[in-house]
């Protein structure tokens, strides 16, 4: 059941929930690159290196990564208001920490602290969108994924201007400020959602911490120019982790299986194996990817090879979170005419058709043309890319939610975790095109990777068997027993 505080008419409290949750969306993912623009500012004046720098900047990252799956099971088990609230008060104290920082070693700790506090976002304002409005599941993804693309394009130009009026400790007081102000909404007007009760397994949840976060240290590190010798450690880590949680989930199911009074598993293996589930996994990778690409490759070519300035390259670049953001209420029509398997296919599609568009306008840049014309190929592939990324972002959002596995948090951390991994791929994958001279052939990889997506969508489609007649009756309260209205 949903209740609100105080006696407040519900449908006044959903109007403002609603748009503070997509906010919190938004103001979580600005958070993770609000230093990217004034990075250079802060390395100076705390006297770090560049290394010391990425290390600011990729600690969130990292530690988001890691935490997002034990968020997920703690919303379920806290309650996702009470959960999510509390994250973003821990997330507030971060901040005004990383603002006093005196040194490297102060700000990188509290940017693992936000990174950690941030993981709370992404499944605890899924579940409170797909609960609260459940006849409107692919127009609130949607707008979720429109929330995304307007926090990524946002942070970097917020994170300058502030900078250069004020300081780049003033980032961190009025981001912090403007997540207190969201608080203060939520503790009003976000409902509560009944707690479920999902399995203790802390051995489990122990090994999935240590494979996520060494899959994202191992990423991270291996697109610096440094020795292999820490990324290949972080491999075997992860390698190690992820199967001894999936070995340790599998047993105790097998044992559930055999005896009604075995403690549950943390996390059936079954589910992750879901079609949908797979579906809504490559679709949130290669969107998420694609989109730390875009961020992070437009301004390194506009400002090397075009010589343009950061207010410039930031108007440039905000197109991307114009075009998700315009593109969110389409993908979300698209998804409830057709079915969100063929809105993700059309996201595939137009992601592909912008690669060849960003890839001529660098290859302009060295054959004299005009400089007006690049800039116009950038806005144009950029705006393709963002189309694309708001139809494949919802639309895996959908698939996910509407799957068995959307009923547990730990699935959603999960699935949350990849979209992480997938923008940490982003970043190494630039950084290594960077510096071996490969920069024509970054978004090639992105159009050959959504191609292959697309087959193998497409194949997964074929196989998977026909929807039921008639909607499932809901046996838990939960956003995996929505109706089955916007699967494919």
């Amino acid at each position: 059941m949903t209740a609100f505080r105080r006696g407040r008419p519900v449908l006044r409290a959903r109007r403002v929930a609603y748009p503070a949750l997509l906010a919190t969306t938004a103001l979580g993912t600005m958070s993770s690159n609000v230093i990217n623009a004034p990075l250079y500012v802060i390395q100076t004046d705390l006297g770090m290196t560049a290394q010391q720098s990425v290390l600011a900047v990729s600690a969130f990252t990292v530690a988001m990564a890691t935490a997002v799956p034990l968020a997920g099971w703690l919303g379920d088990r806290l309650g996702v208001r009470t959960f999510l609230i509390s994250a973003l008060g821990v997330m507030v104290l971060a901040e005004l920490t990383a603002a006093a920082a005196a040194g490297t070693e102060a700000l990188v700790l509290a940017r693992m602290v936000q990174g950690a506090a941030c993981s709370a976002i992404p499944p605890c304002v899924q579940a409170a969108l797909v609960t609260t409005w459940p006849e409107r599941t692919a127009q609130t993804m949607g707008a979720w994924a429109s929330a995304i693309g307007v926090g990524q394009a946002v942070g970097p130009p917020f994170g300058g201007v502030l900078t250069e009026a004020l300081s780049w400790r003033w980032v961190f007081v009025v981001h912090a400020g403007l997540v207190l102000v969201l608080m203060v909404l939520l503790v009003a007007f976000m409902p509560r959602i009944g707690r479920r009760r999902p399995p203790m397994h802390v051995s489990a949840m122990a090994w999935l911490v240590v494979g996520g976060g060494s899959t994202a240290a191992a990423v991270l590190l291996a697109g610096q120019s440094g020795p292999w010798s820490w990324a290949a450690a972080s491999a075997v880590c992860a390698v190690l982790g992820w199967w001894l949680f999936a070995h340790l989930c599998r047993r105790r199911a097998r044992r559930a299986a055999s005896d009604a009074t075995a403690p549950r598993p943390l996390l059936d293996p079954v589910l992750l194996r879901d079609p949908a589930y797979l579906t809504a996994a490559a679709g949130a990778g290669l969107a998420m990817g694609s989109m730390a690409v875009a961020i992070v490759a437009m301004p390194l070519f506009l400002g090397s090879d075009l010589d343009l300035g950061p207010a410039q390259i930031g108007a440039v670049v905000f197109t991307l979170a114009l075009a998700m953001t315009a593109a969110g209420p389409v993908a979300a029509r698209v998804g409830r005419r057709h079915g969100s398997g063929v809105q993700l296919s059309r996201g595939v599609l137009i992601l592909v058709v912008a690669a060849p568009v960003v890839t001529l306008a660098m290859v302009s840049s060295g054959l004299g043309v005009a400089r007006w014309v690049i800039v116009s190929l950038v806005v144009l592939g950029l705006v393709l890319a963002g189309t694309g990324i708001a139809f494949a972002q919802s639309a895996a959002a959908t698939e996910l939610v509407l799957s068995p596995a959307g009923g547990s948090g730990t699935a959603i951390g999960i699935h949350n975790m990849i979209r992480f991994l997938a923008m940490a791929v982003g970043y190494s994958g630039v950084s290594l095109a960077w510096a071996t001279g490969a920069s024509l052939l970054v978004f090639p990889a992105v159009a050959l990777t959504a191609l292959g997506l697309l087959a193998t969508l497409r194949a997964t489609r074929r196989e998977r068997p026909a929807p039921p007649t008639a909607p499932t009756t809901p046996t838990t309260a939960g956003p995996g027993t929505r109706r089955r209205k916007d699967r494919p």
